[in-house]
């Protein structure tokens, strides 16, 4: 048997591993883009849900705000007179 020449064994294996490499190179590729595809879905999903409860957490910094304001103001029922220890126009 000459060393030179390819049988038909030979080249059929060489036809598997060629066909095999490129059927994995090409399974990775799909997959890869599958991939890819879920995390844009998972990303639109979570941005919405962010986005919505970014919107809650200002309302509810508004309305804390006003609370605080309105318990702060001078004339609020929680205001107690300035202790007698304590001088009446020291601003901090």
């Amino acid at each position: 048997m000459d060393t030179t020449t390819l049988d038909f064994n030979t080249i059929t294996l060489m036809v598997t591993i060629a066909g095999s490499w490129l059927t994995l190179v090409g399974l990775i590729i799909y997959q890869s883009s599958r991939l890819d595809n879920k995390i844009d879905a998972l990303d639109t999903k979570f941005g919405t849900k962010f986005d919505a409860l970014s919107g809650d957490v200002s309302d509810v910094r508004e309305r804390l705000a006003r609370v605080e304001g309105f318990l702060l103001r001078p004339e609020s029922p929680t205001s107690s007179p300035p202790s007698p220890d304590e001088p009446a126009d020291d601003h901090r």
